[in-house]
């Protein structure tokens, strides 16, 4: 996805990112594990493959059967109500799956989206969330390529003031379903999905607050609550610090560059819209490093030649560094980065003044700082 006008594609990318059922799982409320069985019936499918995946607590489960003209059956034992992802041929679909349920797949596979789904009870709930976001994604698709069309030097004037209320229309959307539905599984994976995900701390309180004590003390519930604890310590006007190996391993301490205003950016090698920002990160710091700003890039990668290539390539001169463990860096986990490229930017005396500027939103803001 592009990320050339930095404010307006970003809500391009909030609005248009799909609900990933390998990303986001949740329960219903808080139960004991128990077995589920799913038997399918899907005319079309023939003898091809079908996959089965779910990831719960940072563990990862695909199982997989061959199906007999159509006929498939997954058993397993499941820790609460999840999300699981079932792709049969090159088609996907998901369904919430709660312990102790005996679930029937019936349809064809030319439209996956009119299959018939029996014996889970939260899939009605899931299923109304999905039409819900099918109208805006698709909105949001159609303003994406309007965009495209316009071009960077046409007026973009009335499309991203439809942008602006398909966000709205989305915010509104998220609050209604909650309030439909305070004690689902299915809620607290809508506010983290849409407003943790893609940070909005003020709705990812005020419609966390709207959940009833069963869902926020399902598994998914209790994750949507330390995640807003994690989002606490990269609010606006905290003061952050952490130590992390830089490029020859030497630590490098946060707290160190105070005096400084500090941008702490976290990227990747293999991050596209990241390697799309750089050359606008490299622009201000050529201009605002003399006057005092730096930049502290925190990457995700997992292999250090990969890293190493990127700064060289991208001409990252700044500081850098990372534990190279990939997405589940310590300090990510810790900080709560969910996806990237994702900023903060830290004053002079260590407080967060400001979180994810891009493009001219960073210009803006050095502009400000620096004046």
């Amino acid at each position: 996805m592009k990320l050339k006008i930095m404010k307006y594609n970003l809500l391009a990318k909030v609005l248009l990112t799909a609900l990933s059922p390998f990303a986001l799982w949740s329960t219903v409320c808080a139960q004991t594990a128990g077995p589920y069985q799913i038997n399918g019936q899907i005319e079309g499918l023939g003898d091809q493959k079908v996959y089965l995946s779910r990831s719960y607590s940072g563990k990862d489960l695909t199982d997989s059967v061959v199906a007999q003209n159509g006929v498939f059956s997954f058993k397993g034992t499941t820790p609460g109500t999840l999300i699981y992802g079932l792709r049969l041929g090159k088609q996907f679909m998901s369904i919430a799956v709660q312990p102790n349920e005996q679930i029937k797949v019936e349809g064809t596979l030319s439209k996956l989206n009119e299959v018939k789904v029996t014996g889970a009870k939260e899939q009605k709930v899931w299923k109304e969330w999905g039409k819900t976001w099918g109208v805006i994604s698709g909105r949001a698709g159609q303003l994406y390529k309007a965009l495209d069309s316009i071009g960077e030097k046409g007026d973009r004037t009335a499309v991203n003031a439809e942008f602006e209320k398909l966000s709205l229309r989305l915010i509104d959307s998220v609050e209604h379903f909650v309030k439909r539905h305070p004690s689902s599984a299915i809620s607290p994976y809508i506010i983290t999905d849409r407003f943790v995900t893609y940070p909005n701390p003020e709705k990812a309180q005020s419609t966390y607050a709207l959940l009833t004590a069963v869902s926020k003390n399902s598994i998914y519930g209790k994750e949507l609550g330390n995640a807003l604890k994690i989002g606490a310590k990269t609010g606006i006007g905290v003061k952050p610090d952490f130590t992390l190996p830089d490029k020859d391993g030497k630590p490098i301490k946060l707290s160190a560059l105070k005096g400084k205003v500090v941008l702490v950016d976290f990227w990747a090698s293999w991050c596209g819209p990241c390697r799309k920002e750089n050359p606008n990160l490299v622009k201000a710091y050529s201009k605002y490093h003399d006057k005092g700003f730096e930049i502290l890039g925190i990457s995700l990668d997992d292999k250090k030649d990969n890293w190493l290539k990127a700064i060289d390539a991208d001409k990252l001169t700044w500081l850098h560094a990372s534990d190279l463990k990939g997405w589940k860096s310590d300090l990510a986990q810790e900080y709560g980065i969910r996806s990237i490229p994702m900023n903060f930017l830290v004053d002079a005396n260590g407080k967060i003044i400001a979180k994810d500027l891009r493009g001219e939103e960073l210009e803006k803001k050095l502009s400000t700082v620096f004046k």
